[in-house]
């Protein structure tokens, strides 16, 4: 049963230390060295912070299933991928930021972030990161990004933040050229589901909210679909500076866009209800009139 297990992970890492698929079917090469954090394995890192340290640029981080408690800085380009998003948990125990990002081609997949005191993600400064298949929960800001080009966060679900989840913050005033990164431009964000945050997302015009025409799922999103192709008729306004999402999906992302089954189309009850009260009160009112003079003349 072990040689088995570890057939299977083994094959797993070898796919993705040759590979990661990105959401819009692009792949980018990225591991040089695999390290290994949890499990049994025989030379395991205890905590992911010290296979960071000790890895180079462009190597894989391997997490097994477990709870992580920690806060890990990342200054390197590395992908650090959790095997199971469900059951690979970073912590951050209440303390600034479960996981701060300050390097370029830094990748992070399978995670659950949790209870952060500032943010589950911090991207103070990236370049051409991916952030993708996480949960982000019960954090105050689930992702808060300073400076940032080039960015992708998809196919996350977002939920139950405090304060935000998803805080994009950049402004001309902090503009560095940390890590090459010298802009804030051609970042999207898209297939993620935001659900229970107190604001779902802000931003001032930084990101792009869709990619080919497939945006994200917001639990408060109350327009209809008239068209049934499972995008919103009405774009979804992130902040009132203009920012919006114009392909809001109408049912969580699941890997594929799916229809919402049930509408209420408001316009058209109140043009029913509209139409059935004359429609009684012109019937009502000439049989009134045939009884009133029947019975009282």
């Amino acid at each position: 049963m072990k040689k088995i297990k570890l057939i299977i992970v083994s094959v797993f890492i070898l796919l993705n230390s040759l590979i990661i698929f990105s959401d819009n079917g692009s792949c980018k090469n990225f591991s040089n060295n695999t390290f290994y954090v949890g499990g049994n394995g025989e030379g395991n890192y205890s905590n992911i912070q010290e296979a960071i340290d000790a890895s180079s640029e462009e190597d894989l981080i391997f997490v097994f299933t477990g709870l992580y408690n920690e806060n890990i800085k990342i200054k390197k380009s590395i992908s650090l991928i959790g095997e199971n998003k469900e059951t690979t948990i970073i912590n951050g125990k209440n303390n600034f930021n479960a996981i701060t990002i300050n390097a370029s081609g830094v990748n992070i997949s399978r995670f659950t972030i949790k209870n952060a005191l500032v943010s589950g993600i911090f991207i103070e400064s990236g370049r051409s990161c991916n952030i993708f298949q996480n949960n982000i929960n019960a954090n105050n800001i689930g992702i808060k990004i300073s400076i940032a080009s080039y960015l992708k966060i998809y196919n996350n679900t977002i939920s139950d933040n405090l304060a935000t989840g998803i805080n994009i913050s950049c402004n001309f005033t902090n503009f560095s050229s940390y890590n090459n990164t010298s802009f804030c431009f051609n970042n999207s964000i898209f297939h993620n589901n935001f659900i229970n945050n107190t604001i779902h997302c802000y931003d001032q015009g930084y990101v792009s909210w869709s990619y080919n025409k497939q945006g994200n799922f917001y639990d408060d999103y109350t327009s209809l679909d008239k068209n049934n192709d499972g995008i919103g008729d009405k774009p979804y306004i992130i902040t009132k500076g203009g920012s919006m999402d114009n392909y809001p999906l109408m049912m969580p992302y699941t890997g594929k866009i799916r229809i919402k089954e049930f509408y209420v189309d408001e316009g058209l009850l109140y043009k029913m209800l509209v139409i059935s009260m004359v429609i009684a009160i012109l019937f009502v009112l000439p049989i009134g009139y045939i009884w009133y003079r029947k019975y009282y003349r």
